[in-house]
């Protein structure tokens, strides 16, 4: 569910800048800032960066169970609808090596393209959406302001140099968490020795 959601937005953010810039690949991925230039097959260089950086249940969402479909003699329950909050950063990974610096400032560019496709789509729902993911009702984005010193821990904790960037608090609706539960499949980048033998 949080990758669908990372990746869902990183597609949006994908087809508002394909026609803008005349892209003929994907600018915007999903991945940490691992101070490396690729992470698996996905170049990071000179791309926007997309990550989540905390997670929060959201303090109106109350766990428990509402009753469900009813049949003849019973009343199914079914677990509530599960909120999240979670603060998502959107970075700019263009190095200035250049001796024009332009690689930075094409970055600047493109995060101020972002700011501005997510001031005018603030929300995503199944009304302005139904693309959205199954397992998620809505997308509500809301820019944070970070103090300076707040903004400074965050980046050493990660282990990176600050790069330009925008933290959203990103408030997901999940309708039912059981189709969460009965996701199947293997993952995709962990190391195979950890599956069963013989699979």
């Amino acid at each position: 569910m949080l990758d669908d959601c990372l990746n869902y937005l990183c597609e949006r953010m994908n087809q508002s800048l394909r026609p803008a810039f005349d892209l003929a690949e994907e600018l915007v991925v999903v991945s940490p800032p691992s101070g490396t230039e690729t992470t698996g097959q996905v170049t990071t260089e000179n791309r926007i960066l997309v990550f989540l950086s905390n997670l929060e249940r959201d303090p109106f969402s109350k766990p428990g169970l509402v009753p469900g479909g009813q049949t003849r003699q019973r009343v199914a329950l079914t677990s509530k609808p599960l909120y999240l909050t979670l603060s998502v950063v959107i970075a700019a990974n263009f190095s200035g090596s250049n001796a024009s610096g332009a690689n930075y400032s094409d970055g600047l560019k493109v995060l101020s393209h972002l700011l501005a496709f997510f001031h005018r789509n603030p929300v995503f729902h199944r009304q302005n959406a139904p693309d959205l993911p199954e397992d998620i009702e809505q997308i509500a984005m809301e820019m944070e302001s970070i103090p300076g010193n707040e903004l400074s821990h965050m980046w050493s904790m990660l282990g990176s140099k600050y790069l330009p960037s925008c933290v959203y608090r990103v408030r997901v609706a999940i309708p039912d968490s059981e189709t969460i539960l009965t996701q199947t499949g293997r993952l995709g980048t962990t190391d195979p020795s950890i599956y069963r033998k013989g699979e």
